[in-house]
């Protein structure tokens, strides 16, 4: 588009933070894991630790492995379960040693995580998790993760001691930070890398310039009035935890937006009005959007979607 000198540019899209990362420690079992965790997290930047049911998180040994980084000890915040720990992230991704038999062909590598979580930063929270030192994440914690990593090791020594992990993936999201501008990635030497793609899928995939991904509350929201609406219609527990199980996957793989979430809302509030049974309550203190809200938001989606763009 012309236009005279006064017009202003539109503006580019928002540089990612190394702050709006996250590093997840689920059940952690030696302390001294948790502090050595600390200190990789600041060499390479990053400040936001939390803990799920962590055993003596703050004691004298993981006090002395943090060395220098006691203040991201002392500011870790410690939860009880993960629904609590990752409701606020826009995405959760996961690490693993262990092949999955529904993600396995999904794994990515160090460096492919670490570009999406940099194109990712750019918009909100994300949380990398790390499972519990003996055996890794549950199925539910990794049916959770958008994305899902391994480290290819030799197979006479397959897995990596936690701290050491946590090590390799905070150096590679901080390289990926630098690739992508990141302000706040910068180091002693005060210059970024070369410029690098951020990888495929690191956005969702629309031109609704509106569009931003769900928190993990909404898509837990959304899956819960989905399953209300299924148990109505006689889905037994099994069922719904399977068929719900299938549907998080391929949202995973193929992307969901925060407007998206409403066609299922609109579909669960359907299906309870047809069969005259109590709605959905909601997921803890999050009510059930009005009908009239949900048609609203899918509408303004729809149409800003088809609207033209203005080159930037």
């Amino acid at each position: 588009m012309s236009g005279d000198a006064n017009d202003t540019a539109a503006p580019g899209p928002a540089a990612p933070l190394l702050d709006n990362v996250v590093v997840l420690l689920s059940r952690p079992t030696e302390p001294m894991n948790i502090g050595a965790t600390c200190r990789a997290m600041k060499t390479m930047g990053l400040r936001h630790l939390r803990l799920i049911s962590p055993l003596n998180p703050k004691g004298r040994s993981a006090r002395a492995l943090a060395h220098g980084a006691e203040d991201i000890l002392d500011n870790a915040l410690i939860v009880d379960d993960l629904v609590e720990a990752v409701g606020d992230a826009l995405v959760v991704t996961g690490t693993t040693a262990r092949e999955r038999q529904l993600r396995k062909r999904t794994l990515l590598t160090p460096a492919e995580l670490a570009d999406r979580i940099a194109g990712h930063a750019a918009e909100g929270r994300v949380i990398i998790m790390f499972g519990t030192e003996r055996t890794g994440l549950t199925n539910d914690e990794v049916d959770l993760c958008r994305y899902l990593s391994t480290v290819d090791t030799a197979p006479e020594q397959p897995s990596l001691n936690l701290s050491q992990a946590v090590m390799l993936y905070a150096w590679e999201i901080r390289q990926a930070m630098q690739r992508a501008g990141a302000p706040d990635a910068l180091g002693a030497r005060g210059r970024g890398l070369a410029p690098r793609g951020h990888g495929p899928g690191t956005r969702p995939n629309h031109p609704h310039r509106g569009t931003r991904l769900p928190t993990q509350h909404e898509l837990d929201h959304m899956y819960a009035h989905l399953a209300h609406a299924m148990a109505v219609i006689g889905y037994t527990p099994r069922e719904r935890l399977k068929f719900l199980t299938y549907l998080r996957h391929l949202h995973m793989r193929a992307g969901i937006v925060n407007w998206e979430t409403h066609i299922y809302h609109i579909l669960a509030r359907k299906i309870t009005g047809a069969m005259r049974a109590p709605r959905f309550g909601g997921l803890d203190e999050s009510p059930e959007p009005s009908a009239d809200e949900l048609i609203a938001a899918v509408e303004a989606g729809l149409e800003d979607a088809d609207a033209p763009q203005e080159d930037a």
